[in-house]
């Protein structure tokens, strides 16, 4: 492992996750309560009057060619300015730090392939203006039917 993979790790959420952030985990708590005893809670049931407080740093993401890529759906203002990003915008070709790219790639294809929300701390991450920031993410699935994962929503909050 290189110092820059060491430097930003995702993982799966489980009982043992600890939260840096009481923004990152109110989210995810969230999203239990809609989840109930499923995979992932339907689209329609995630209504944006619920996410208020989340909604700057906030990203919904759509799932394409089976978790290979995705698209921006919707960007929060913290999060475009923080990456300069736009909606409809492919996330393997978002120009910014190739290494906050990689760990976003690498936590949206866990969150697919897992079924599960997945939490990451990113260390000096740099933003569009390339300003190194340490962020704690948070990437919660969605589905249309309960179960196959299509959207998933994304969280940044700044840990500076």
């Amino acid at each position: 492992m290189t110092s820059t993979d060491s430097e930003r790790r995702n993982a799966v959420i489980d009982e043992s996750t600890v939260f840096d952030s009481p923004v990152v985990e109110r989210l995810v708590a969230h999203w239990e309560t809609l989840r109930l005893d499923r995979v992932a809670p339907k689209r329609g049931e995630v209504d944006p009057l619920d996410l208020f407080e989340f909604l700057p740093n906030i990203s919904m993401i759509k799932v394409m060619d089976d978790g290979s890529d995705f698209e921006f759906s919707l960007i929060g203002t913290g999060l475009a300015k923080l990456y300069g990003l736009v909606t409809r915008q492919i996330v393997s070709q978002v120009d910014c730090a190739h290494e906050t790219r990689d760990a976003l790639l690498d936590a949206l294809k866990l969150c697919v392939a897992s079924k599960k929300p997945v939490h990451g701390l990113w260390d000096n991450a740099r933003t569009v203006k390339l300003v190194k920031i340490n962020l704690e993410v948070a990437f919660v699935p969605i589905s249309e039917d309960g179960n196959q994962i299509s959207r998933i929503l994304g969280y940044h909050a700044a840990l500076d």
